[in-house]
């Protein structure tokens, strides 16, 4: 079988589909590809998206009605399995709203977990990580979302949406509870707003990953405390550039993060926006310039010794 540094050099996508990989960063009901939801029955209009405010409005009109229903929301997480299964994808974290608890098995976190467990794929292990939206947090969802991680089903907790919506002290409980528990603490950060608050995010959370992460480039001292820390930087190229938050895949920070020794993984965020798999993903890096078939294929391997 060819290596991956050469499938990388002959853009042998097929190849590529046979190696394996992770997908650490991505958003369950938004990772199947357009196709499988379209031969699934789920219409939906595809609108430019140019921003975090249209995706959150994306989501709100179209995919929240849909994932309300069990039967939608199993359609939605089956066709994001399947991209792992068809991608070489061995191991992949995906994030799932505790609100999808509540919404769709009206708070009953036993018939919630049952039915996450009910995902099960040879050669693909699923890793689910228990996520909340910024913006729509109330402190009424407190309980539930300290009962989901009391489970300890969930590998990780990350928070999403929009930065510095909602103040962080909001959920420096939930972080100190998920740390205690040894799960693997995420959080976006760094994608929209700067460095500063990057920092912030690592003196509140003491994360062990950040989703993008992109703009702690924009501060040296920042950058040398999360080296020092050993934080992993989850990197979803194509998200960022489409969202406006890098310039392009040629220019994007992931260099700059590379060259600086920061550990960094390649992901997807979610394949039903940005229609860019994680092949894709590391083909754009390559066919641009920005990191070299050895410093991908590091990475690469990298991510499959997170799991060993």
């Amino acid at each position: 079988m060819k290596d991956f540094k050469q499938a990388l050099k002959d853009n042998d996508m097929e190849a590529l589909r046979k190696i394996p990989k992770v997908d650490i960063h991505t958003h369950g009901i938004l990772s199947g590809t357009r196709r499988y939801a379209k031969e699934h029955g789920i219409e939906v209009t595809f609108e430019p998206i140019n921003n975090i405010t249209d995706f959150i409005e994306f989501i709100r009109t179209y995919i929240s009605p849909i994932q309300i229903k069990e039967e939608g929301l199993r359609t939605l997480l089956e066709g994001n399995f399947q991209n792992c299964l068809d991608t070489g994808i061995k191991h992949i974290s995906t994030c799932i709203e505790y609100k999808s608890c509540i919404r769709t098995f009206n708070s009953d976190v036993d018939k919630f977990i049952n039915f996450l467990k009910s995902f099960q794929y040879d050669g693909l292990e699923i890793h689910w990580d228990l996520a909340m939206s910024r913006d729509s947090y109330t402190d009424d969802y407190k309980q539930i979302v300290l009962d989901l991680l009391n489970t300890k089903f969930f590998s990780g907790f990350d928070i999403s949406s929009k930065e510095n919506s909602v103040p962080n002290e909001k959920f420096k409980d939930f972080y100190a509870l998920a740390n205690s528990l040894g799960m693997t603490t995420k959080v976006h950060a760094g994608e929209q707003l700067g460095a500063d608050y990057v920092k912030e995010c690592i003196i509140d959370f003491n994360p062990k990953q950040i989703q993008h992460g992109i703009r702690i480039i924009e501060d040296e001292q920042v950058m040398k405390l999360a080296k020092e820390k050993g934080i992993i930087f989850n990197i979803c190229p194509t998200s960022n550039v489409v969202l406006g938050n890098a310039k392009s895949i040629k220019e994007h920070p992931i260099k700059q993060m590379v060259d600086y020794g920061l550990k960094v993984t390649i992901n997807t965020d979610d394949i039903l926006m940005f229609e860019s798999d994680i092949n894709d993903e590391y083909l754009k890096l390559y066919n641009e310039g920005t990191l070299t078939a050895d410093q991908l294929d590091e990475i690469r391997v990298f991510g499959l010794s997170l799991f060993e």
